[in-house]
């Protein structure tokens, strides 16, 4: 008796812990980020391009300003604009570059004197960083999920109180 009730329990255990079988997860594709960069201040002279740029880890030191960390670059923005408002599906700058779920940990409005694009760190200084409660010392990270936009990443450049700068 006791043998039957338990071969049953098991049973109803297996077939309703098994109603689909094994199928795959909703798939994984990039996703996005937008928001609205602000300045203030006097813009410094000679600036040829100023770019929203996403690293997947901090630059802590030199070396961690290479490809591999370079996660996304959003268009040029505009000299002596005010606002710039952008979102990263529209507004990419190398459409190869896509953003995967994930957690990125370095976003930054950054700036260069160079006509062309540089991956030179000497060639880029930090004058915005994405961060909670305008502390631009301690850099908050971007979260990314699958298929949809983050909102609200927004960035205070303010050219008379720049912000710490990465190691060159």
């Amino acid at each position: 008796m006791i043998r039957k009730l338990l071969i049953v329990l098991f049973a109803l255990i297996f077939l309703n812990s098994c109603d689909t079988g094994i199928e795959p997860g909703e798939p994984i594709v990039p996703g996005g980020f937008s928001g609205t960069v602000t300045f203030t201040g006097t813009w410094p002279t000679g600036v040829k391009r100023t770019h929203l740029v996403v690293f997947k880890n901090p630059i802590l030191k030199t070396e961690d300003f290479f490809l591999p960390n370079l996660s996304f670059v959003v268009d040029s923005i505009p000299y002596r604009s005010k606002t710039f408002s952008y979102n990263s599906l529209v507004n990419s700058f190398v459409n190869i570059l896509q953003l995967w779920p994930g957690e990125y940990k370095y976003v930054v409005v950054a700036q260069s004197n160079t006509p062309e694009i540089s991956f030179q760190r000497k060639d880029w200084w930090v004058v915005g960083v994405y961060c909670l409660n305008n502390d631009q010392t301690k850099p908050a990270s971007l979260i990314i999920r699958s298929g949809q936009v983050t909102q609200n990443i927004n960035i205070n450049v303010d050219f008379n109180n720049p912000p710490p700068q990465p190691p060159m």
